[in-house]
């Protein structure tokens, strides 16, 4: 009797705690479940959330380029351009973009662009709206901040933000009251390059950020006012004006107020390295426009435009466009963009004279200057080009800089004021930086 209580007993055990295991595993069953879920669910999350970004950004880039390719002076002043969704394609995602009039304000354009980041199963789409008025010069990320320029704080020395190349005279000097402090260029050739990566601190814009949060591209405005000051023989050739995708001392674009009064001239006009310009550019004294490129330190035309005084106004002094008025201006809009999947620069001048945009005034109007139209090599009023891009853009590379290229050594002759740049893609995506 007592070993079958025994028995018993132990069964009765056994029972217990098997039902105990059983119920354990339920409950470290439902635990686990439970966890899975929840790691399930923050995987999922964090995933959406990065493709969320991603279609953002692509968004963002969307409505850059919409806005980059509006010219409110020309194009699209009356209406949208984009009226039916155009998607494009890139390599990490896509954006479709759509332009309408604001409904009861035909001077303002909507952009609807929306970003989109698909694989699998799973698309992610991110709406961004832009909202501008139509006559707007600045393009997003291109809102300016206060004037600076070549001696921002008047202690008579150009800013550390800016480099000159290898035997490079340049400095600050006075040019008289009504002028005031300016840059001067003293010998044959000259220029000078932004260091935007080395003096952040000292103001200059992060370019390398600008490109990133532009979809990886860098588009930009720069102006300068010049005043060629030439007395007796000096002047006879001259090419002055603002370098851009910079990527070293042998590769650049220019823009340049250029003159050539005969076919001779000084060393640096008749090098190989400006054989182009002599056979393609008039030697006729007169003052033309013109837009190159250097490729391994050969200068080659791409357009050019006689500054027709009938047309340009006072940005020469006569009809027989022989002489630069004192200070005038020059600018350049730079927009990068893919074209079937290539990059290629779309370039458009412009100019003024000192009687409708005088000196220590800023302006970024630009249905307030002449808009330059090519006579050469067709007539147009923008040019294509894709040798330099920012494709790979690093901070070694100047990007922007100034030049300057004269008959003689003489000082008080080769003067620049007034450099301003507005740049697209700012971190905030409204700022902008103004030189």
């Amino acid at each position: 009797m007592r070993k079958f209580e025994i028995l018993m007993n132990m069964r009765s055990q056994q029972g217990a705690l098997l039902i105990s295991l059983i119920v354990t595993m339920v409950i470290m069953a439902a635990l686990s479940g439970g966890m899975l879920y929840y790691s399930s669910s923050s995987s999922y999350g964090e995933l959406l959330s990065n493709r969320q970004a991603r279609a953002y950004y692509l968004g963002e880039s969307g409505a850059n380029v919409a806005l980059q390719q509006f010219n409110p002076n020309t194009n699209y002043t009356n209406g949208p351009f984009y009226p039916d969704p155009a998607v494009f394609n890139l390599s990490n995602g896509q954006f479709s973009v759509k332009t309408y009039d604001k409904p009861g304000d035909p001077t303002r354009l909507i952009v609807e662009s929306t970003g989109i980041v698909a694989s699998g199963w799973l698309t992610t789409r991110q709406l961004v709206t832009k909202n501008f008025l139509k006559s707007s010069p600045i393009l997003p990320g291109q809102v300016p901040t206060a004037p600076l320029g070549f001696d921002t704080n008047d202690n008579t020395q150009l800013d550390v933000v800016w480099t000159p190349t290898p035997d490079t005279d340049v400095s600050i000097v006075n040019t008289g009251p009504s002028s005031g402090p300016a840059l001067q260029f003293q010998g044959f050739t000259g220029a000078i390059n932004l260091d935007w990566y080395n003096n952040q601190a000292a103001g200059a814009p992060d370019m390398l950020a600008d490109w990133n949060n532009n979809g990886q591209l860098l588009s930009y405005t720069m102006q300068v006012k010049i005043n060629i000051d030439r007395q007796g023989s000096k002047g006879q050739h001259y090419m002055m004006g603002l370098s851009f995708r910079v990527l070293d001392l042998n590769n650049s674009y220019g823009i340049s107020f250029y003159r050539s009064n005969n076919s001779t001239g000084p060393t640096w006009f008749g090098s190989s390295a400006f054989a182009d310009f002599r056979a393609r550019l008039p030697n006729d004294g007169a003052n033309y426009a013109v837009l190159w490129k250097k490729v391994s330190g050969t200068y080659t035309v791409l357009a050019y435009a006689l500054l027709d005084y009938a047309i340009y106004g006072d940005v020469v002094t006569d009809a027989t466009e022989q002489t630069l008025s004192s200070w005038s201006s020059l600018f350049i809009k730079i927009n990068e963009r893919f074209v079937s999947g290539v990059r290629q620069n779309y370039l458009k001048a412009y100019v003024q004279g000192p009687s409708a945009y005088p000196i220590g005034t800023s302006n970024w109007n630009f249905t307030s200057f002449h808009q330059i139209n090519w006579t050469w090599p067709a007539a147009s009023n923008q040019i294509i080009d894709g040798t330099f891009t920012s494709e790979g853009f690093s901070s070694t590379r100047p990007e922007i800089g100034v030049h300057a290229f004269y008959d003689s050594n003489a000082a008080n002759d080769q003067f620049f004021n007034g450099f301003s740049t507005a740049i697209q893609g700012t971190a905030t995506g409204s700022g902008g930086y103004q030189y």
